[in-house]
């Protein structure tokens, strides 16, 4: 397979994952959140305070928020302008990806690694979930890259470049990223016996630097919380936000010992192991056999031959091990590292690209995630019975089968790397479209903007359902507002009003004089199990009556 197919094929890839933005759909619970608190920073021109629901909110660092805010900004709040500034970290972190492999490899080492990144299951998901973890992969690997960069060469581009990018990391998600920053550098300095660099004044100048490139993030939290402690945060007062920031943000996490802890009764050092399995398919088999070509040649080759090796394994695996070891766990913490992963199976395709007569465990194991893909994807397709979405992934598997005859003179290629793809692609593009399908029929904020669409301007208010104003008002321009109660309602003029119909029965006397202008029946909570969200492409999950009233 020449190197042009390959760019093709991640160029398909990556535009299949895109075609995720056009959905008119925020899904995840936490994606929300985010652009709430995005939203408050743009709308507000306030860019020191996080607020949610009109009180202070301690929990992540300020960078995701502050660059969906100038989105925000730039072409007006919406979903696709939420999820565009993430998706393109997600390209940035593919860059990235491809230049810190040609530091070490081949051109085509490199392309391969980069068709890895882009077809990577939880790298594409997390792309359009944008969550953290998006912005922190490409902020990441540009810190990687330059630093390694500064280690052959001491210019001052890459010194600035790389206290940026670790800067961009740390005020991304905690101190903590410069252990997946640094730790494939200080792995390598100790293979190659170079101990003098970790005292080296060279290498503490980059070090405060990126501390000093921080200082956005310290003054943000000092004007929010250390200026003011009487605010009440996780129902304490005198809480400092600049220690939330510097420990319990991250190492309180994993320690289990900060504000925010796992009280389900700690992690398993196998959870990461068993979430690898699934989320760096479909290149789990070739990720192992990378692991076991790696090892079996390192003693035959020269300490400079094995720079990329030593490097790429140090960064994925100290990190692991840290997350491993912490009771703090989430799935969604591992994207962080598939990067280095991919670099290591695209080095190992390379190889193998020159002689693919040899490891038929491999091309077996390839067969058969390509089948239990393909599996899925059409029996979940027949399952959900919605005609578009059979319709996409009958089109993907025909795609596929095409490019299987076309290329069939290298059929052992398409085995290793063509079939795979195209399984993994089919099954993201029926998650994303019948997520797409499923959420504008059933959910409650997106349905209410439509009912509302054409009617006089007013306030919004939802009853019981926060997470439903802050969803709501990503799609309406009015101002929309959550109650928990009929104290937090207006006495005098108009607004709207969602809220269930039991709700309705049990507050309706205190409401005044009201008119219901819509109904339907809804979904308030989107997130929750894959069963749960089958049945609800199915139609099959119990939905809640919600009512829109315009109350005057």
């Amino acid at each position: 397979m020449n190197l042009t197919h390959i760019k093709y094929l991640s160029l398909f890839a990556l535009l299949v994952n895109a075609a995720a933005m056009l959905s008119p759909i925020i899904n995840g619970g936490d994606s929300i959140t985010y652009a709430a608190l995005s939203q408050y920073i743009a709308l507000n021109n306030d860019w020191s305070n996080l607020m949610l629901d009109g009180q202070d909110w301690l929990d992540k660092p300020h960078m995701p928020f502050w660059i969906t805010a100038l989105f925000f900004q730039l072409f007006g709040v919406s979903t696709f302008s939420y999820i565009l500034p993430g998706f393109l970290f997600h390209i940035i972190g593919g860059y990235f990806t491809y230049r810190l492999a040609r530091l070490f490899y081949s051109r085509e080492a490199a392309w391969l690694s980069v068709l890895v990144y882009v077809s990577v299951f939880h790298l594409m998901d997390s792309s359009i979930e944008v969550k953290a973890e998006t912005y922190l992969t490409g902020f990441i690997m540009g810190a990687c890259y330059y630093w390694l960069r500064y280690d052959a060469q001491s210019k001052l581009k890459y010194l600035l470049l790389g206290a940026a990018f670790t800067a961009g990391a740390v005020m991304t998600k905690g101190v903590f990223t410069m252990i997946t920053i640094t730790s494939g550098l200080v792995i390598l300095w100790m293979y190659q016996k170079q101990w003098s660099k970790l005292w080296s004044v060279k290498w503490w100048l980059a070090f405060g630097l990126s501390l000093l490139f921080t200082a956005p993030e310290v003054i943000a939290l000092y004007l929010q919380f250390d200026a003011h402690p009487e605010k009440v945060v996780f129902g304490q007062t005198n809480v400092s936000g600049i220690k939330f920031f510097l420990w319990d943000s991250q190492f309180g996490r994993f320690f289990n010992s900060g504000p925010i802890q796992d009280t389900s009764g700690g992690g398993s050092p196998y959870y990461f192991l068993l979430v690898f399995l699934w989320a760096f398919l479909p290149w789990v088999a070739v990720f192992i056999a990378a692991m076991f070509s790696g090892v079996r040649k390192f003693a035959q080759r020269q300490v400079s031959e094995n720079a990329g090796f030593v490097f790429l394994c140090g960064a994925f695996f100290v990190t692991f091990a840290l997350f491993s070891a912490t009771s703090f766990q989430l799935d969604h913490y591992t994207v962080i590292l598939f990067p280095f992963a991919a670099i290591l199976c695209g080095k190992f395709l390379s190889d193998r690209m020159q002689n693919l007569h040899e490891g038929r465990a491999l091309l077996i194991a390839q067969i058969a995630f390509t089948l239990l893909l393909l599996a899925l994807a059409i029996g979940l397709s027949v399952h959900v019975g919605h005609a578009a979405v059979l319709s996409l992934v009958a089109v993907m598997v025909l795609a596929m089968l095409a490019y299987a005859v076309v290329q069939r003179q290298q059929m052992r290629a398409n085995v290793l790397l063509v079939f795979p793809l195209f399984g993994m692609l089919a099954l993201y593009a029926f998650l994303v479209l019948t997520s797409a399908l499923t959420f504008s029929a059933c959910s409650v904020a997106y349905n209410a903007n439509k009912q509302l669409a054409g009617k006089p301007v007013a306030p919004i208010y939802s009853y019981n359902m926060g997470i439903v104003s802050r969803e709501l008002a990503v799609y309406n321009s009015a101002p929309v507002f959550p109650a928990v109660d009929t104290e937090q309602l207006p006495t005098s003029g108009k607004y709207y009003l969602l809220i269930s119909e039991n709700d309705l029965e049990a507050i309706s006397s205190k409401l005044g004089h009201y008119e219901q202008i819509a109904k339907g029946e809804w979904v308030v909570h989107k997130t929750g199990t894959f069963p749960r969200f089958l049945r609800l492409a199915r139609g099959e999950e119990p939905l809640e009556d919600i009512r829109i009233l315009a109350v005057n």
